[in-house]
């Protein structure tokens, strides 16, 4: 059995790893001592990662320079987070040799085109829905702090409701606006969309899109299998 954790910069993600069957867990704690192997993507720094992670006799930490993620990607950008490389190496091992978008909704709004041959052509980030809504309400004298769940409209009636349109539906016609732009360029494209916050796609858009909220612990899985 294996450890997964996927430490980001608003929470700490466990899955247990067992027979190719991946399950989220909360107590890892307990885990711990019997899991053969830890792996770990962390972008929340050093201090985030538990000491009795850290100690355990086969951690094994995934970033930019490991050389299981040079064996996926290829050109990967300097310091690019654990987190969107766990992505990448778990979409491609999904779905090698053809053009990838990996997107991630969580704190920040992340995308990564990965080429055929694996090759990282480029990709953005954005704040994501949570982080528009913070920045609306500490860089303002008047905006209320407000959680993404709740109505959002296209048009807003009241302060709440425009703020979750603004932040909602921004970051849902983003998604949908980068999809559009790099489909135009690689019409072989599959999309990989996985993150905290959901959002609908359109119809034309749902056949070449899979939602996959464990994608960092498939990569995770993938990078280190060969050991």
């Amino acid at each position: 059995m294996k450890l997964l954790f996927d430490i980001g910069n608003t929470r700490m993600k466990v899955s247990t790893a067992e027979h190719g069957n991946i399950t989220p867990t909360e107590n890892w704690l307990e885990l711990l001592h019997v899991a053969e192997n830890v792996l770990v993507s962390n972008v929340a720094g050093p201090e985030a990662l538990p000491k009795e992670v850290a100690l355990h006799r086969n951690c094994q930490i995934l970033t930019w320079e490991s050389p299981e993620a040079g064996f996926w990607l290829k050109k990967i950008p300097a310091g690019l987070g654990a987190d969107r490389v766990a992505a990448d190496i778990g979409a491609r091992s999904i779905r090698p040799n053809q053009t990838l978008l990996i997107i991630d909704a969580g704190t920040c709004l992340t995308f990564d085109v990965i080429a055929k041959d694996g090759s990282i052509v480029g990709g953005a980030i954005s704040p994501g829905i949570s982080l528009r809504l913070k920045a609306m309400h500490e860089h303002t004298a008047a905006l209320p702090l407000l959680e993404p769940a709740g109505e959002h409209p296209i048009l807003g009636y009241d302060t709440p409701t425009s703020m979750r349109s603004g932040a909602v539906n921004g970051v849902k016609w983003e998604i949908e606006g980068y999809i559009r732009s790099i489909l135009a360029s690689y019409p072989d494209l599959h999309v990989f969309f996985t993150g905290g916050d959901g959002t609908e796609f359109p119809k034309d858009l749902q056949p070449i899109i899979t939602c996959d909220t464990l994608l960092v612990q498939k990569g995770l899985l993938a990078a280190f299998g060969r050991n």
